[in-house]
């Protein structure tokens, strides 16, 4: 029973990781375009794309969690989904701030280093993986945080309005 178990698990995260392989780089390529041509249009397909994608994810993780090595992973990469979601929103719903889902899905090149490594199996991947986490995480989201801070305030958005916190508070939290 518990070796089906964990077969099962296997089997559903393969899944996932090859659905991953097919969504995730059309996004680092609208993420390209988006910041190449700075267009509203690409910015635009580009948020709803991720609002797109993270709603079809969190789907598969509530309803597949044993795609996930734990309940626990599976949980928090369900927080991560809904706080990204309401992030995506803000730019959705305010075409000044459209960039702003670019800036934040350049992070993506590293989902496909992580996803690519474990269907690829290529030992570079790992490497790949390695710099654009530190890259990534440690510095361009915190920059992030400051750099959404200085939009919105010099939009007029008070510290404690709820679209600030909504965008600062999700980057915080991501």
């Amino acid at each position: 029973a518990e070796e089906d178990r964990i077969a099962r698990g296997k089997a559903a995260a393969r899944v996932h990781d090859n659905f991953n392989m097919f969504a995730v780089p059309p996004l680092v390529g609208l993420t390209a375009l988006s910041l190449a041509t700075d267009s509203k249009r690409m910015h635009t397909y580009l948020s709803w794309g991720v609002f797109s994608y993270i709603w079809v994810d969190f789907s598969w993780t509530a309803l597949v969690p044993h795609s996930q090595p734990s309940l626990f992973r599976a949980l928090t990469i369900l927080a991560h989904h809904a706080i990204t979601a309401l992030l995506v929103l803000h730019p959705i719903r305010c075409p000044e701030n459209l960039s702003f889902t670019a800036y934040c899905t350049i992070v993506e090149i590293n989902t496909v280093f992580s996803v690519a490594k474990k269907v690829l199996r290529w030992p570079w991947l790992n490497t790949g993986f390695m710099v654009t986490w530190v890259t990534m995480r440690l510095v361009w989201y915190p920059y992030l945080i400051y750099m959404f801070h200085k939009r919105l305030r010099s939009q007029g958005h008070a510290r404690t309005s709820g679209t600030y916190l909504q965008v600062v508070g999700s980057q915080i939290f991501l």
